[in-house]
Parts: C-alpha cells; structure tokens; sequence
C-alpha cells in the first residue's frame, strides 16, 4: 500500500482534477482537458516533449486532420461559433494529453498496485454519477419506463441509454477478472471491488435494456476462459469450468426472464440483436461511402455509422480514418508485447485483456467521438499507462 501513498501525495493535484473530468458536473468536466494540458504543456514539458512516441504522433495526426476537416464540414448553424472552437481545440489536444498522462503515471510509478488503483479509479469515477441516478430512477420508479433516463444535475433532459449505459463498460468488463484463481492477496480485494461494481453496474444495465453492456461481460467471461485455460493447470481448469457453470445454473434455473428484471429487456425486438440492432446494413453503406466520398458523407437514411472508425470517416473523411485505423493496430500490438512482459501474472494480463475487450466492443457498434468521447480519452489513458510499461521492459 506504500507505493498507492507515495503516489496519491505526489500526484494528488492530477488525480483531483482527472477525478472531476471523470464526474463530469454538470456536463463541464471537459474543460479539465485544458487544465491538463496546460499542466503538461508547462509544468510538465520536458517529459511531454520526450515522451512522444509513434502512438502519440499518430493521436495528435488523428487529432488535428479530424478536428481540421470537422470545422470545415460542419454546417449546423445551431452551433455558437465560439463554443463550436472550444470543441474543436479539445479534439486537437485531448487525446494526446491523455495518452502522455497515462505514460507519465506508468514510467514515474511502475508498480503494479499503482496501475490496480488507476484501474479502479478510472472505472468507479466514471460510473459513479450514473450509477446512483440509475439506482435512483429503480428506487424510484423499479424497471419500467423509458430507457432514456436523467443524471443527478440534469432533471430536465434525459439522455439516450446508449450514451448511459458506456458509463458502465469498464465494470461490466471487470466480470472475468473475478473468476481468477491464482491471485495475491492485495488482487483479491481488487476482486472484491471489482465484482461489486459489476453487480451494481448489472442492475444499471437492466434497468437500461443495454444488449452491448450484456455482451461485453459475455465477452469478458469467454476471454477469460479461453486464456486462463491456455495458461493453467487442468485441474484449474476444471475448478474454473465447474465455478462458472455452477453459477451460470444457478442463475438460469433461480432468476426467470419473466422477472421484473428484466421487464424493459424483454421489450426489446429480437430481431434487432441478430441485425446489431440494424447495424450491419449501415455498416456496408458506409464501409463503401469510405472511398466514394473521401472527405465525409452525410446520409439520409441514418445519422451515425454507429462505429468509430467509420464514424470518424463519415464526419471528416479517410485521412484521420487511416491515422485512428493504423493507431487502432499499434495498439493490438501493444496488447501483445504487454502480455509477454509476465506470463504468469494472470490477474493483471486477464484486467488489461477484459478491459481491451469492452473498449473494443463498444467501439464498433458506437459513434465513440461524437457520442462518448469521454470514453475515447479514457482509452487513450489506458494504452498510455500499457505503453510505458511495454517500454520500461523493452518488449519487442
């Protein structure tokens, strides 16, 4: 617990204002973006400077030819040309601040107990909002009404249960990381923390009907299986195969999906699941509109691509699609080099898999930049903490 103090007395300023970025109050929380990067760009500009790798360099390349062809394609007049600029110039310095913050952190406290508490500090602050006026909504009114729900400050205007359910991406993700065995005894609390933010994110998720927040912590329960029994012992894997199983028993045959659980679950069309809730077709126009219209497309039929690199193609052309699509496969590398580092070390290969994973998820069927931009930072954030640590060990 040393390190997580030494590293909360030095950097406790960062974390204070991150903290507030993560809260978000009030819906002004990005304005930290500029506190921050202004922290780096003065305080902090020395290591800014040197630490500015070929993942950085494609960030701020994405970064500026998006926010470049942006203001150029953008044609609602609703905007306020001033707020319109605030917007733009978070897009420029955003990314690449988060991304040096999370190396900053990584290179000047490389331990393992540092990155668990940025793990958990992350996913709690940036559930913490919407978890209780979700849980407020249930107390209130159980599991009926709309999908779209208000936050605590903002009474007077719902906001869509697609953006509120992303909140929760990182704790529905948490799942598979509970189901490892071989752990430390400071990973078992991490555990505990982690399974009760999964079961409190569980009832917000319902609540939302969010099939993707579902399918992240299916998808977290199958990576961690596939890996840990490639990792471990047969009679691990049995101990592991037999845990789920029982659990997965006990659910089915105690819970109905009659229950009121899952009433607004149950109101949602099938048919929209096996399509990606229609995704697939807006998918192929635009995986097409990507070279026809290589400047950005507006199109009739629907408002988002309804994923992020397609997005980013639609709303400012191929050039910074080709930066965020190159930068989207250095950073598949870098999963890789990161769990060569140690091979043993379940836990943590399993947390960065998991969380990868639901970043992943959430990426294709999502306007991440327009919609959940938060997130995007987010995930810069965690590729810069993993992409110091791959440095500090020299993987190839």
């Amino acid at each position: 617990m040393r390190d997580i103090q030494i590293f909360i007395k030095k950097e406790f300023l960062l974390l204070i204002i991150l903290l507030i970025f993560l809260i978000n109050p009030y819906f002004k929380g990005f304005y930290m973006c500029y506190i921050l990067a202004f922290y780096f760009l003065t305080l902090k500009f020395i290591f800014f400077i040197t630490n500015i790798d070929k993942k950085g360099i494609l960030l701020l390349f994405f970064s500026i030819s998006y926010s470049i062809i942006y203001s150029f394609n953008s044609t609602d007049n609703s905007f306020n040309p001033r707020a319109d600029a605030l917007i733009i110039y978070m897009y420029v310095i955003s990314p690449i601040t988060f991304y040096i913050i999370g190396k900053y952190f990584s290179t000047n406290y490389p331990s393992y107990k540092v990155y668990y508490f940025l793990f958990i500090f992350l996913t709690l602050g940036y559930s913490f909002i919407p978890a209780i006026s979700i849980i407020n909504h249930i107390i209130e009114d159980g599991f009926t009404g709309s999908r779209d729900l208000s936050l605590l400050w903002r009474n007077s205007e719902d906001i869509t249960a697609t953006g509120l359910a992303s909140y929760f991406t990182l704790n529905m993700a948490a799942l598979g990381t509970i189901f490892v065995q071989k752990t430390t005894s400071y990973e078992n609390k991490i555990k505990f923390i982690f399974f009760g933010a999964f079961i409190i994110s569980l009832f917000c998720v319902l609540r939302l009907a969010s099939q993707t927040q579902l399918g992240i912590a299916l998808i977290s329960l199958l990576v961690t299986i596939l890996y840990l029994m490639l990792k471990q012992s047969l009679k691990r894997n049995i101990r592991l195969l037999l845990t789920i199983s029982i659990l997965i028993s006990i659910i089915y045959f105690k819970i109905s999906m009659n229950s009121v659980y899952f009433n607004i679950l149950n109101e949602r069309n099938p048919e929209h699941l096996r399509s990606a809730s229609g995704r697939t077709g807006i998918w192929l126009t635009s995986i097409g509109n990507i070279t026809k219209q290589p400047f950005g497309w507006e199109n009739p039929e629907f408002s988002y691509a309804h994923n992020l690199w397609l997005d980013v193609s639609r709303v400012a052309g191929i050039i910074p699609f080709i930066f965020l699509c190159i930068f989207t496969i250095s950073c598949i590398n870098l999963i890789r080099k990161t769990l060569k580092i140690s091979p043993t070390n379940h836990y943590f290969n399993i947390t960065i898999l998991v969380f990868f994973a639901g970043f992943m998820a959430v990426f294709f069927v999502e306007p991440v930049i327009e919609g959940m931009y938060m997130l995007f930072l987010i995930f810069c954030f965690f590729i810069g903490i993993l992409s110091s640590y791959v440095k500090n060990w020299n993987v190839i």
